[in-house]
């Protein structure tokens, strides 16, 4: 069962109370399928938590370049076009 399976484990708090989203600890358990890096620790910087949302819609299939997050609020939040790519096999 755990050969497909990628469990994404998260807190409820980011770097401070009343969160930008600009630092998320996230925990991956599985590769899903082997479409996730595994066995390493990952510092993405400089990436908003809808950019990590896209890179998880990516592993799962979906051909998505955003996630809720339009091309000019993207620009101002450092939001890159596509996946991360160091997460991706």
């Amino acid at each position: 069962m755990m050969d497909n399976t990628l469990i994404v484990y998260t807190s409820n708090n980011a770097e401070k109370q009343h969160s930008e989203g600009a630092d998320w600890p996230f925990v991956l358990l599985g590769n899903a399928g082997g479409r996730f890096k595994t066995g390493r620790h990952t510092r993405v910087k400089d990436r908003p938590i809808n950019d990590f949302y896209t890179t998880l819609l990516r592993g799962a299939g979906s051909k998505v370049d955003r996630f809720n997050i339009n091309k000019s609020l993207a620009k101002t939040h450092g939001s890159k076009l596509g996946p991360i790519e160091e997460l991706l096999v």
